[in-house]
């Protein structure tokens, strides 16, 4: 599953492949795109910025087609604001993003067709780390060095990072900044009423563990009462990347298999006995559906203690924050992921916030435009305060919030995990998938060692034909 599964359209889940052009068009899309503007005083930092850009792009068109499930532009509720990033972009090109609508499921399917029917999109997100490296193998997306001169300065401190996503000298991501992948969100007044003491207390005393957490996780579970410690769709991958071990890593080019990671094997022997003792969420028993079919639910209501999820799930308008309780009341707070009590480090589960150009894209220089934007606005001081604004002005942040998430921040670039499971191909995303999730399965969970012994052999040999691919992509 994935961060924008919040973002589903109705019209896309009901359309055939062979109308996705038209149901999903970007003429159909831009028109419900509205034009949202920043504050005044915060519009002035923007308009500061768009004067001091340097190499200047000079577009023949000034509009881009967004490709996703979800819509970049501020549209997925009345009360989202406009990023400082898409602001600089229309105030230094009126730049406009037109969004061609997918589905989380065939996503690539439906690229994939657009691609070969000689209307391809203009660019693609590569937060969910599933673009790379099969969106090169199979020729969906376009190295981004032709448009983007990565020795500039605008781009030199997140190289580092943008180097993962090489296939031969090129790179095939755009890296705008690293993020946290995942945090532990929880609702302070729950963990009062349960007399326990509050996770970032605990995580300022260097106490916040797989003890503390697993501790806290089986006190509260109680069947009876409809009251689970877990729920959600990414607290397998959050706690095993928390070992500090990605399954699928990427060294010195090459795919790595770490399934026999012992560091691993001890994450994922933590959980296991975590679902033996059913602390998770029954959704085996709803029909594979989350409580109340909706991220957060339970969580205001004191029935589900932690809500491992990304930070975009908090960085959104008050009305789709709900579910985790009253965020300008300050009911709401998040944590890192616990890690073993005797790790060398605080490991933060990553992802990059980054943009692919689509093989064949009508207008890659728009799309080069609008990245140097985002950077311009991720590295200037004041256009990052913007979004710090918002958080707090406007979507109820506390100044307790906004602290831990520039500590998070900060563990990220330090201690990153990148795991590159879903980026490879769709047959070896299936296998660590299940894999990662079989120890907590709730309808049957299997122990590490019968989980390593059941799919290390495949992963060895789907890991060796994507290298072969990469190989002859180069």
């Amino acid at each position: 599953m994935n961060n924008a599964k919040r973002v589903l359209t109705f019209a896309l889940a009901v359309c055939s492949l062979s109308a996705f052009a038209s149901c999903g068009s970007s003429s159909d899309s831009s028109s419900k795109v509205v034009d949202k503007k920043l504050k005044e005083d915060q519009q002035q930092i923007v308009q500061r910025l768009a004067d001091d850009m340097k190499d200047v792009r000079d577009l023949k068109s000034n509009e881009i087609k967004w490709f996703s499930h979800w819509d970049i532009n501020p549209t997925e509720a009345e009360d989202k604001e406009i990023g400082a990033d898409l602001a600089l972009f229309k105030t230094k090109y009126n730049g406009k993003i037109n969004w061609v609508q997918t589905t989380w499921e065939t996503k690539f399917d439906d690229l994939a067709a657009l691609v070969m029917s000689n209307d391809s999109p203009d660019f693609i997100g590569a937060d969910d780390m599933d673009v790379f490296p099969k969106g090169a193998i199979k020729s969906m997306i376009e190295p981004i060095d032709d448009y983007i001169d990565l020795s500039k300065p605008l781009w030199t401190d997140i190289k580092g990072a943008t180097d993962q996503f090489m296939l031969g000298d090129k790179h095939y991501v755009s890296v705008i900044r690293t993020d946290p992948a995942y945090v532990f969100v929880y609702n302070k007044q729950t963990m009062e009423d349960n007399g326990y003491d509050d996770p970032a207390e605990l995580f300022k005393e260097g106490k916040w563990n797989w003890d503390t957490f697993t501790e806290m996780c089986l006190d509260f579970t109680d069947a009876e009462s409809d009251k689970y410690a877990l729920d959600g769709w990414y607290y397998e991958k959050a706690l095993q990347q928390s070992s500090g071990v990605p399954l699928i890593g990427i060294t010195d080019g090459k795919l790595v298999n770490n399934i026999s990671d012992p560091m691993i094997a001890k994450a994922q022997n933590m959980m296991y006995e975590l679902q033996k003792n059913n602390v998770v969420y029954p959704k085996h028993e709803n029909n594979w559906k989350l409580r109340g079919d909706a991220e957060g639910s339970g969580m205001a209501t004191g029935l589900t203690l932690f809500y491992p999820i990304g930070l975009w799930a908090l960085e959104n308008a008050p009305s789709t924050t709900v579910n985790y309780g009253d965020v300008s009341k300050g009911e709401v707070m998040f944590v890192p992921v616990p890690c073993s009590a005797d790790s060398d480090k605080q490991y933060i589960p990553s992802r990059v916030h980054g943009f692919s150009i689509v093989k064949n894209a009508q207008n890659p220089e728009g799309v080069a435009a609008f990245l140097e934007c985002c950077r311009y606005a991720e590295l200037d001081e004041a256009a990052h305060q913007i979004t710090l604004d918002q958080y707090k002005d406007d979507y109820g942040w506390t100044d307790e919030m906004l602290e831990m998430r520039e500590t998070i921040y900060d563990l990220s670039a330090q201690n990153p995990v990148f795991d590159f499971e879903q980026g490879v191909s769709a047959d070896l995303n299936s296998i660590c998938d299940t894999a990662i999730r079989g120890t907590m399965n709730p309808q049957e969970s299997k122990s590490w060692s019968q989980v390593v012994q059941e799919n290390e052999k495949a992963i060895d040999y789907l890991i060796d034909e994507a290298m072969t691919s990469m190989k002859e992509a180069k």
